[in-house]
């Protein structure tokens, strides 16, 4: 009994990650940087790695804030702008998209409360197909790039920046 309970706790353990599986759905590297002074407005980046056919996110919803959508940069006028994406975000068969500073990210507007270093917090991506699947947020510092330290914009209030709005796809 004590050699099944043991099997059980393991397999239990490998699903207490911060990347999020759902259908053919992987959500990979989830993370939001701490607020900084009285912002009531953040965001949140993850990769999201579709083992299988394609599906879209249709949307996302969380607790943290009045509202909470998908947001993209767009130029407009030479200037780059953020703005909510109409339509959901296409996620290709056997392909990543890249939810990053300066690209697609989740927009909490008019936070309840800071983001603060440390803390995990929850949101869920609405998929066309894979349905409802609920994500884990590391906060990071406010000088994050990313949970590896990656490369990326800052995601302040300046948006005049030229930004790569590519999705990568893996084979």
């Amino acid at each position: 009994m004590k050699k099944l309970f043991a099997i059980v706790a393991t397999l239990a353990s490998l699903f207490v990650v911060t990347n999020a599986f759902a259908a053919d759905i992987e959500i990979k590297d989830a993370w939001a940087k701490a607020s900084k002074g009285m912002v009531r407005n953040g965001a949140a980046f993850f990769d999201v790695v579709n083992h299988g056919g394609p599906d879209r996110i249709v949307g996302v919803r969380s607790k943290l804030a009045d509202r909470t959508e998908l947001h993209t940069h767009i130029m407009e006028n030479n200037v780059m702008k953020m703005r909510e994406v109409k339509g959901g975000v296409e996620v290709p068969m056997h392909g990543t998209v890249h939810f990053k500073p300066g690209s697609y990210h989740v927009m909490f507007i008019g936070l309840n409360k800071a983001l603060e270093e440390g803390q995990k917090v929850d949101i869920v991506l609405e998929f066309e197909k894979a349905g409802d699947i609920p994500v884990t947020i590391d906060v990071l510092n406010t000088m994050a790039m990313g949970p590896k330290g990656g490369k990326g914009m800052d995601h302040g209030h300046d948006h005049g920046h030229d930004h790569d709005h590519k999705k990568s796809h893996s084979n």
